[in-house]
């Protein structure tokens, strides 16, 4: 193959891959970054201060009245723990699909590691506990405290972490299949937790089909 038909071929990628990523990718978006704020502070607000588990009770709840059957009923069977990053801590998915993820994610005794760079945005809402962030060149983390939103625009990368207890509610906004090998990685390459990888990839699979079967990509 010529590099003419080669920079043609290359060309018609990068033109189908903008238009996809700029005009089709923000439609398929369904959640709210200010409504999940919302959900987030007044959940807080009338949950019991010492119960964490109210509170993924409550959020769920409030998530289910706005966005009905695209969120899946809060139990606390289908938690799983997740290695990234070099960071461990354990999530549960209220959503997966294509194009968005919303998960609870978060640990009982503090983790440390890397965001990872990401094909979508990244919006942190705290729950319990801080994390503290590292911007490259800043000598004084950034906290983030309950109630707080802390964004990583695609692209970005930051260290991380939750010195102690910390869970939060993470939506994701972009290319999530993009995102899997960075899920993934630690426990292939590392961890070995075989068990872990496959729990992820069951629940994944289902919340990703699920939403397909509803239309929602």
């Amino acid at each position: 193959m010529n590099y003419f038909k080669l920079s043609i071929i290359l060309g018609v990628v990068l033109s189908v891959y903008y238009y996809l990523d700029t005009y089709v990718l923000p439609t398929l978006y369904i959640f709210d970054t200010e409504v999940l704020h919302g959900i987030v502070k007044e959940s807080i607000a009338v949950a019991p201060p010492e119960n964490t588990t109210a509170l993924f009770y409550e959020i769920n709840s409030r998530l289910r009245d706005v966005y009905g059957d695209n969120i899946t009923p809060y139990n606390t069977e289908d938690w799983m723990f997740n290695n990234a990053g070099n960071a461990m801590g354990s999530m549960f998915i209220h959503h997966a699909s294509i194009s968005e993820y919303l998960i609870f994610f978060g640990t009982a005794i503090g983790t440390e590691g890397h965001t990872g760079v990401h094909m979508a945005n990244d919006y942190f809402y705290i729950l319990k506990g801080e994390q503290w962030v590292h911007d490259l060149g800043d000598p004084d983390p950034i906290i983030y405290k309950p109630g707080d939103l802390h964004v990583l625009k695609r692209g970005s990368v930051q260290q991380y972490s939750m010195p102690t207890t910390c869970f939060a509610l993470e939506l994701a906004q972009g290319w999530i299949p993009a995102m899997l090998p960075f899920g993934f990685a630690d426990t292939v390459f590392s961890t070995l937790d075989f068990g872990t990888f496959a729990k992820t990839v069951y629940f994944t699979a289902k919340r990703m089909t699920e939403s397909m079967l509803r239309g929602k990509f």
